[in-house]
């Protein structure tokens, strides 16, 4: 970081500027850099494709009580403090939202090559797929908010039922 300067010459047959020099200058800056990961996969900022190898597709929970809990890491992988700023921290928007709960919120300030964990329960209010949508809000120049969809499915328990001479038979 800080200021660094450069001196440019250009040779050539010029009888009165041979070389051609002129000075340059920019300055560094330290910036953040946000990577997340579920289940040890890189999840790109957009992502739109939800995945069971990157915990962004859940899977199928009982829309009976059944539950899916997924964890997430947020990666600082610039070199100045990533800042999260949103309220919540973690965001859930969509057409399903509401069968999604952040349980566990990351820490607000992760340190220069340091990290902070998040986690994200499932529990489907009806059958069929559920989907929604992740932000988060930061101080990373070209991925603030960091956006990405996900997914799980609500499964009903099967049922079993004994018909004897076409007539159904109690449990019990």
């Amino acid at each position: 970081s800080g200021t660094r300067a450069a001196t440019l010459t250009i040779a050539s047959n010029d009888a009165d500027e041979n070389p051609y020099n002129f000075s340059i200058q920019g300055t560094g800056t330290t910036a953040p850099e946000m990577n997340l990961l579920g289940n040890a996969v890189s999840i790109v900022d957009g992502d739109a494709t939800p995945s069971a190898a990157d915990f962004t597709d859940f899977g199928s929970a009982d829309i009976s009580g059944g539950t899916v809990t997924r964890t997430f890491t947020i990666q600082n992988t610039g070199t100045a403090a990533l800042a999260l700023s949103g309220t919540p921290l973690v965001a859930i928007s969509g057409a399903n939202a509401a069968d999604f709960t952040v349980t566990v919120q990351p820490a607000a300030s992760v340190a220069v090559a340091g990290s902070t964990t998040f986690q994200v329960r499932f529990t489907p209010s009806a059958a069929g797929t559920r989907v929604a949508a992740l932000s988060i809000a930061n101080n990373d120049a070209n991925e603030n908010p960091y956006n990405f969809t996900i997914q799980g499915t609500g499964a009903t328990a099967p049922e079993m039922n004994i018909v004897g001479n076409a007539v159904a038979i109690a449990d019990g």
